[in-house]
C-alpha cells in the first residue's frame, strides 16, 4: 500500500512539473519546422515525439533550444509567451521579449 502513494505522489508531482507547458499544437511554418514536426502548407504539425514549440523573436529563452525560427522546450523550459505589452500577464514575469511563467 506504502508503495502505492509513493508511485500516486511521484505520478502528481510528474503532471504538476510538465502541466506548465501545453501540447504540442500546429505553428506557423516559418522556414523549416522545428525537429519532429512536419511541413503541411504554411504549417508545421508536431510529430509523436514532438516538444512545445513557437515561432521564435530575437533570442528563445531560458530552457528552450534554438531550431531554426523556433524555439523548442527543454524538459527545464517553463510556459513562454511573446510579450506583446509593456508589462505581462497576472503569474507571469518579463525576461526579454517573452513573458514566463513564474510556476
Amino acid at each position: 500500500m506504502k508503495q502505492a502513494f509513493v508511485f500516486a505522489g511521484l505520478l502528481l508531482v510528474t503532471t504538476l512539473v510538465f502541466a506548465a507547458l501545453p501540447e504540442p499544437s500546429e505553428i506557423p511554418k516559418e522556414g523549416d519546422c522545428p525537429s519532429d514536426y512536419s511541413a503541411k502548407g504554411s504549417q508545421c504539425f508536431p510529430g509523436a515525439n514532438a516538444k512545445f514549440a513557437f515561432v521564435k523573436f530575437q533570442n528563445c529563452p531560458e530552457g528552450y533550444i534554438d531550431q531554426g525560427n523556433y524555439c523548442v522546450a527543454t524538459a527545464e523550459a517553463k510556459l513562454a509567451i511573446r510579450r506583446a505589452a509593456m508589462s505581462c500577464p497576472s503569474g507571469f514575469e518579463s525576461v526579454g521579449n517573452y513573458c514566463i511563467s513564474e510556476k
